[in-house]
């Protein structure tokens, strides 16, 4: 007799993300729509947050391949981030290093309105995941921003960071620990 998987998704999450994965068209964009789908799971519609899709101001260059970053909102203060680019893109540190770039400079311009004393947030490579957090107090960011050496190749966005994949269990219970952290913080200001 044959188990049943345990998946760390609902069935239909596990599937977005799956048809994404397995997609040979052309498109690099399939996983928006899985990472945007499991955010209105986790982040419910009924509930008081609410997921934004920012789609930055692009150079013509840049037109074909940028990222998709969803902002999760509550009460108008930013309380997640995600920046979400193809999984094609992950071998390269150019665009590891681009997507760090991008995400840091997000966070910057979001700590202007935080109400919540940490932001979390994640630079996703189709369901590879690296963890970011700023604390408001202190500025601090993790992880620490790795300086390029003016006369070497550094590699400033390490394979390393992106360690946790959705799909597993792992990933799947470190992501699900970052959201209560945010409800549980969004909680102190919640009318």
């Amino acid at each position: 007799m044959a188990t049943a998987r345990i998946t760390p998704w609902p069935k239909i999450i596990m599937h977005s993300f799956s048809v994404a994965g397995a997609s040979s068209t052309t498109s690099k964009k399939l996983f928006n729509g899985s990472w945007n789908r499991l955010l209105n799971v986790i982040f419910p519609p009924w509930s008081t947050f609410e997921i934004v899709p920012q789609f930055p101001a692009v150079t013509a260059c840049e037109a074909v391949d940028f990222a998709v970053l969803f902002v999760v909102y509550m009460q108008a203060t930013p309380v997640f981030v995600v920046e979400v680019k193809p999984l094609a893109d992950f071998p390269l540190a150019s665009k590891r290093e681009e997507a760090d770039n991008r995400l840091r400079r997000q966070f910057l311009y979001l700590a202007t309105d935080l109400k919540i004393p940490v932001l979390h947030g994640i630079s996703v490579f189709g369901t590879r995941m690296a963890f970011y957090k700023y604390d408001r107090d202190s500025k601090h960011m993790e992880p620490e921003r790795i300086v390029a050496d003016p006369t070497r190749l550094t590699d400033t966005a390490p394979k390393l960071w992106w360690n946790y994949d959705i799909l597993e269990q792992e990933g799947a219970d470190k992501l699900n620990a970052v959201r209560m952290d945010v409800k549980e913080m969004c909680s102190q200001f919640e009318t």
